[in-house]
């Protein structure tokens, strides 16, 4: 079983996201999700929402986590999903692999439904690679 680890700055919205969909799409890999930088206090009650809207995950267990090194160690794959301008920067020697989603934050309900679509497109495309057939 592969351990996917999704870093964002704060933890709140796009990570978390991202843990709850690839968890929810992925057989035979787990995912989580960590702060590189400044863990909030609690997910965005807008990431529940909008993901409980779109397809039905509740996420509202999720609780945002400080990046260990323990993660960056188990972690098959490590992938940040930011915005370049304000992204969580890992040494290279971590390999991790980018994916630029914008921040939901101040965004109209379409623009998020708009991304949130993407996010999906990404994880479930990471989850074909990983388990293919």
């Amino acid at each position: 079983m592969a351990l996917i680890l999704f870093v964002c700055k704060e933890n709140t919205y796009r990570s978390q996201i991202a843990e709850a969909l690839f968890n929810s799409i992925s057989k035979r890999n787990r995912a989580i999700s960590a702060s590189g930088a400044e863990p909030s206090k609690e997910i965005s009650p807008d990431a529940v929402r909008i993901v409980r809207k779109v397809y039905g995950i509740d996420m509202s267990g999720q609780k945002p986590k400080m990046l260990t090194e323990k993660m960056l160690s188990s972690a098959s794959r490590i992938i940040t999903v930011c915005d370049p301008n304000d992204c969580v920067l890992l040494p290279k020697s971590y390999n991790a692999e980018h994916w630029n989603i914008p921040k939901f934050e101040g965004m109209d309900e379409m623009e998020k439904e708009r991304n949130l679509e993407l996010l999906h497109a990404m994880v479930e495309d990471l989850v074909k690679r990983l388990e293919p057939g």
